[in-house]
């Protein structure tokens, strides 16, 4: 943990050649004290890390360093580079110039990986600049205001305060404190596609606000449900896309049967009906009864679709 942290406050002195002890602190939630011990250990290594004081006095590096690369073995490089690359692959990042001036400190890149979280085609300009002003929102400590549709389909105006990004399942989504329901102080998650007409707003988040809480807008904060799915052989391949190989049993038929844990909501319905008649709910069955009426609606709004054109066709 601390030559990790040595590591990091090394790289961190590299892009920014000064700091200050109490930021340094504040940034690796240690004391000062123990700042200036990690410093004391970085010049015991034959790092030129200096300290100064007075107004424009802090936490130096000697212009020019370059990091001896014989204090990281092969393989920490490659640890180190997987990571910035796998950042610098995120679409809405700008960490191309971060990442060329880390991997000048090595010898090699990895020319045997290669990351892209980009969908087909472009990224909607709109999509990179609601992301943008996110990013600044939670870095800027500010408030945000804007229309937000949820999963059942409800809009409303929300304002927030954002905490985190988060990227998963191939999107987008941020968490953060809802300033128009004090009651419910746990942080919500919202997603980037989701919103529109976003503003941020003048008014400083409390630093002292508490993080934590799991409660999202997309499902209840209540126990995860066991669930049991079968799926036909000729849609396999989908289930391997989306489930642990550990939770998948390949029957002698070619079918599947997978389980999982997992909160029910629009979210999860949506999914199950993707599979259409491929799928088989074994457990539990109120989800089976649930998804059953969602076929049958769906089958019925078809069917009046498919009425209401036969009858403009025969007018």
């Amino acid at each position: 943990m601390e030559n990790n942290r040595l590591f990091r406050m090394l790289l961190l002195l590299l892009e920014k050649k000064k700091s200050t002890a109490p930021e340094l602190a504040r940034l690796f939630e240690i004391s000062v004290r123990t700042v200036y011990r990690d410093i004391d250990r970085l010049s015991a290594a034959g790092i030129p890390v200096y300290t100064t004081t007075g107004k424009h006095g802090g936490v130096h590096l000697m212009d020019n360093y370059v990091m001896d690369k014989s204090l990281l073995s092969e393989d920490d490089q490659n640890e180190i580079l997987l990571g910035l690359y796998s950042v610098s692959a995120i679409p809405h990042l700008n960490s191309a110039h971060m990442l060329k001036r880390l991997t000048a400190m090595f010898d090699h890149e990895l020319d045997w990986i290669e990351f892209d979280f980009s969908p087909w085609g472009s990224i909607p300009m709109q999509e990179r600049e609601l992301f943008n002003q996110v990013k600044l929102a939670i870095l800027s400590k500010q408030l945000m205001t804007f229309h937000y549709v949820d999963s059942d389909g409800e809009s409303s105006i929300e304002t927030i305060e954002p905490i985190k990004l988060i990227f998963k399942n191939n999107t987008w989504y941020f968490k953060g404190y809802d300033r128009n329901r004090p009651h419910h102080p746990e942080a919500q998650t919202y997603k980037m596609k989701r919103i529109s007409e976003l503003k941020l707003q003048s008014t400083l988040m409390d630093e002292n606000t508490t993080s934590g809480g799991s409660d999202t807008k997309d499902h209840t904060a209540s126990t995860p449900i066991s669930l049991k799915l079968q799926f036909s052989s000729a849609i396999a391949y989908r289930a391997y896309d989306y489930f642990d190989p550990s939770r998948i049993e390949k029957l002698p038929d070619g079918r599947l049967l997978a389980s999982l844990e997992i909160h029910e909501g629009e979210r999860l319905y949506s999914f199950l009906m993707s599979f259409g008649a491929e799928l088989t709910i074994l457990e539990p069955a109120h989800i089976r009864q649930e998804l059953l009426h969602r076929h049958r609606m769906a089958v019925s709004h078809l069917q009046e679709q498919c009425s209401d054109q036969s009858s403009l066709d025969q007018e």
